[in-house]
């Protein structure tokens, strides 16, 4: 994640110094020596892809104990500066994140291994604070070979099966975190889209977005129905999405990622067959407590190839549904496990987090060009934030897979208030 700085600078207190004691406490070797730093920014995929954030990548030599000098780096997550860094800190994103890194994250992890599972959901945190200023210094998964996504592409069933599967062990120990540790979560009940003042500047995100889909689909010949139904989403998008939190979720509650999309996914290639064997998780900024169709809405609909999706939706769900079954049953999780039918159910409860996936999220990744400095243009009707949005919803690309789904959700009812 990043704000798009030309000019970069490293943060000044980045330093050799600090990074040596923050291992030496996190790995408890006291012999541990971190040299020749070098600091670079680190973006993840499009600048416009997440905006919370300043991103390094700190390299150094790293000596522990009588072992010879090996190269190591960790990716240090700032909190941002000016206009963006209010918005942020007015939502309480650093702070979701780091609770979800130093509370949930190892409970889940340790869950895991209590049932002989290595699983690894996300990177290792390594430190965090949040005074005087929050920021998170992370594992830098790059060490271990793994990669983002192919640029301006969507996911194919090879790339969907072990993420589902990593995002059905994470809910699956959330939910038995929830049921005997509830106020470990207790932080996260606050829905991404919510009544609180305070996330008013993040929220217009969703509209100006919703609007500019519409305004394209409005060219389209045989496309007036859709066109009626977008614009009015676009001006109740944010009524409908508090509707649906404070719906649903009641029954069996999940930690969410809730900002699972190829972008804050990373996947280790298999040097023999060259496809996908795992995958990690990033960005808990978004994390909320409630139905897990939250998260599956969300990635299904933002992520996936179109086509992958109408062929193998059913069977994705139907992996899904046994991976967290099957969890849940080796954790002896009391509650009710929900059937695959109360997930399909759920998934068309929910079913709007899958058309703000396709409309807000599925644009980003097709952009070829340079992403935005100024979160003011990405969040409202500013003149540079509505270039950017028509030559997201403008590329044929996207064109062409709003053309498909648009046409999938209408028929699915999804537009519809």
């Amino acid at each position: 994640m990043g704000t798009g700085s030309k000019n970069y600078q490293a943060p000044e207190w980045l330093t050799a110094e600090f990074l040596q004691d923050v291992l030496k406490e996190h790995f408890k070797e006291e012999q541990l020596v971190v040299s020749e730093l070098i600091v670079k920014s680190a973006q993840v995929g499009d600048q416009a892809a997440g905006f919370a954030s300043e991103m390094h990548r700190a390299s150094f030599n790293l000596q522990r104990g009588s072992a010879a000098k090996s190269k190591f780096s960790v990716i240090v997550k700032d909190h941002p500066k000016g206009q963006t860094g209010a918005v942020a800190q007015r939502s309480k994103l650093f702070k979701r994140e780091i609770l979800a890194y130093k509370e949930v994250l190892p409970r889940v992890q340790a869950l895991l291994q209590s049932i002989g599972d290595q699983t690894k959901i996300a990177p290792t945190c390594y430190y965090t604070t949040e005074s005087p200023e929050p920021f998170l210094i992370l594992e830098d998964m790059q060490l271990s070979g793994f990669e983002n996504f192919e640029r301006g592409r969507l996911l194919n069933l090879d790339y969907v099966l072990p993420t589902i599967e990593k995002v059905a062990k994470l809910h699956a120990c959330s939910a038995l975190i929830s049921q005997e540790s509830p106020e470990v979560l207790e932080f996260f009940n606050e829905a991404p889209i919510s009544r609180n003042p305070d996330r008013r500047d993040f929220l217009t995100f969703f509209p100006v977005n919703i609007r500019c889909v519409a305004e394209e689909v409005a060219h389209w010949k045989g496309y007036e129905e859709i066109t009626e139904k977008m614009f009015k989403l676009a001006e109740n998008v944010l009524q409908r999405a508090l509707s649906m939190f404070e719906t649903t979720g009641k029954e069996f509650r999940v930690f969410n990622v809730t900002d699972l999309w190829i972008n804050n996914l990373l996947f280790h290639i298999n040097n023999e067959t060259k496809e996908p064997d795992d995958v990690v998780t990033l960005d808990y900024q978004l994390a909320y407590v409630g139905s897990p169709t939250i998260d599956l809405n969300y990635f299904l609909y933002a992520s996936l190839n179109e086509n992958v999706r109408k062929v193998h939706f059913k069977y994705i769900v139907r992996e899904y549904q046994r991976v967290l079954q099957q969890t849940l049953e080796k954790l002896n999780y009391k509650g009710h496990i929900p059937t695959l039918k109360e997930i399909h159910i759920e998934l068309i409860n929910t079913s709007l987090m899958g058309v703000i996936g396709a409309t807000c999220l599925t644009p980003l990744i097709f952009r070829e060009g340079a992403g935005f400095e100024n979160l003011e243009d990405l969040n409202s009707r500013t003149e540079k934030g509505d270039l950017f949005r028509r030559e997201n919803v403008e590329n044929p690309k996207y064109r062409a897979f709003l053309q498909r789904t648009i046409k999938e959700f209408e028929l699915s009812g999804f537009l519809d208030e």
